[in-house]
């Protein structure tokens, strides 16, 4: 598939290039794709490959978390990986979660592949990368095969039930995918089973079994020799030469056993709790008296240990006490899970947070995107209408501007290119506003500047998607001033004129290069 001629491109570039260069990774990709075009990779990715201005994708896509198994491999720092990892994906793709999706496939395929028990990895995905793993399995397929969750309004307000609305496409979107493999990853026993469980959750399940096969086989070390023997048969020598190659050039080879055994790691792990500006607490199990003795030798009697104690509601006593009769702003604690390692602390996760919004904020952060779902489906009706299209699935235009509607954003896209978005923020809750990759965070009554969405009101975002989809655009230049519905009506034109000259070449059994029109 794409996602194994990409991954052996990266081993590749990791292999020849201890540099880790932009254009030798482009060089890998553009060779390795050369050879191999025709193993399914996406339209805008070919382009991409076969063109010589190297601009990245500002869409989201889940390229990069596909290819990243071998730095994560080969690589015995985790921040230097995330970090070589971020790069990589940074080549080809600008979407945020195009490059969390590879840093979370990455710290995942790392923790597996350095003896981090499933316990340990689940806590980095979910407290690093905002992974839900508690979203049912067959939600989790319904969004796969394309279906876009959508709230139940009663009298215009969210019921806080849902249901899902089919659109007849697959999702490619990179959080749901490796969402997907990682779920497979966990709750599978064995490699076979968790790649087994991956292509059963349909959807784009190449990639989705090629991230969790990565992990299993980090994490389990041994895959089935049928398997093996399989793969053998069936991939060239080309790709054989470059697996080697790769094997031959790590630095850390697999050892006999992990570096300490799952069931020995996960009673070694715990969580540090520290706000910016405070003292650290750590969170330890009760029956963790080994770890207990280890921290109180290491630090002495002058830290708090929290046994045992829910981590939300550590979380909550933080951001509420109180410190010299004045109110401690609610902050996210910086959260790292430590283990022992040769009678050394070492760091495997990571996290810092910003400020957390208070519930009313994002009620009304969730009742404010409920409201500006139903605008833009009007806007939308009213775009189609202006083309004459009377279908019931979507349209993708090739030059226009239109909007796609998720469950938890809006993306305004020209053909395939990103042109802006709004949404719910997984991390905060609130409306975030993002503009061709340049994503930051804006409270939904805030402002941003300098933007497609700028907006000191929430009237004023909804104004500027319909100056967007139905009047003369936002950033369109003094020089051209054509009306998007224009643009929409000639793509839908050239579409009917396509659809003609395929009917022509079939009715004449002709090749249709070779007619002239």
């Amino acid at each position: 598939t794409d996602a194994t001629v990409m991954t052996l491109a990266v081993a590749r570039w990791i292999a020849t290039d201890p540099e880790h260069r932009k254009g030798t990774f482009i060089s890998c990709l553009q060779e390795m794709y050369s050879r191999y075009p025709e193993c399914g990779f996406s339209p805008t990715m070919s382009i991409w490959c076969r063109s010589e201005y190297f601009k990245p994708f500002t869409r989201d896509n889940n390229d990069p978390a596909s290819r990243i198994s071998p730095i994560a491999l080969s690589v015995s720092d985790l921040k230097e990986a995330i970090d070589l990892a971020r790069m990589s994906a940074e080549f080809t793709h600008s979407h945020p979660d195009s490059i969390k999706g590879a840093e979370a496939m990455t710290e995942a395929v790392w923790q597996a592949w350095h003896g981090r028990s499933k316990d340990d990895i689940r806590f980095a995905m979910e407290n690093c990368y905002g992974i839900d793993f508690s979203q049912p399995e067959s939600d989790l397929k319904t969004i796969l095969s394309g279906a876009q969750k959508e709230d139940v309004l009663i009298n215009g307000e969210p019921s806080g039930e849902y249901y899902y609305r089919p659109t007849g496409k697959t999702d490619y979107s990179t959080m749901n995918t490796v969402t997907a493999a990682l779920r497979c990853f966990m709750e599978g026993n064995g490699f076979e089973d968790v790649v087994r469980r991956a292509v059963a959750m349909g959807g784009d399940s190449t990639t989705i079994a090629s991230m969790a096969g990565a992990v299993a086989h980090a994490f389990y070390r041994d895959i089935p020799e049928e398997i093996v023997k399989q793969c053998g048969k069936v991939m060239e020598t080309d790709l054989r030469n470059t697996m080697d190659s790769y094997e031959r050039s790590l630095t850390r080879k697999p050892t006999e056993e992990p570096v300490r055994k799952v069931e020995q790691t996960n009673e070694l792990a715990f969580q540090i709790i520290k706000k910016p500006d405070g003292d650290r607490i750590f969170v330890a199990d009760q029956h963790r008296k080994e770890l207990i003795a280890a921290l109180k030798g290491r630090f002495g009697n002058d830290i708090t240990i929290i046994r045992p104690r829910d981590l939300q509601q550590a979380y909550r006593e933080l951001c509420h006490q109180e410190k010299d009769g004045t109110y401690v702003e609610q902050k996210r604690p910086e959260v790292r899970t430590i283990y022992i390692q040769d009678g050394e602390f070492r760091t495997a996760v990571t996290m810092t947070g910003d400020t957390l919004p208070d519930k009313e904020s994002r009620i009304s952060a969730r009742q404010a995107f409920c409201e500006l779902v139903d605008y833009v489906q009007k806007v939308k009706a009213e775009l189609y209408e202006k083309v004459g299209y009377v279908g019931d699935g979507d349209i993708h235009f090739a030059n226009a501007y239109y909007p796609v509607i998720f469950h938890d954003r809006i993306e305004i896209l020209k053909g395939d290119i990103f042109a802006g978005s709004v949404g719910i923020d997984p991390n905060s809750g609130l409306l975030r506003v993002d503009q061709g990759g340049d994503f930051g965070p804006m409270e939904w009554f805030g402002e941003r500047t300098e933007s497609v969405f700028s907006s000191s009101s929430f009237d004023s975002i909804k104004e500027a998607i319909g100056r967007f989809c139905l009047d003369e655009g936002v950033g369109v230049s003094d020089n051209d001033r054509k009306l998007n519905i224009e643009v929409a009506n000639d793509d839908v034109a050239r579409s009917q004129d396509q659809l003609l000259i395929d009917s022509l070449c079939q009715g004449m059994d002709t090749p249709q290069k070779s007619m002239k029109i």
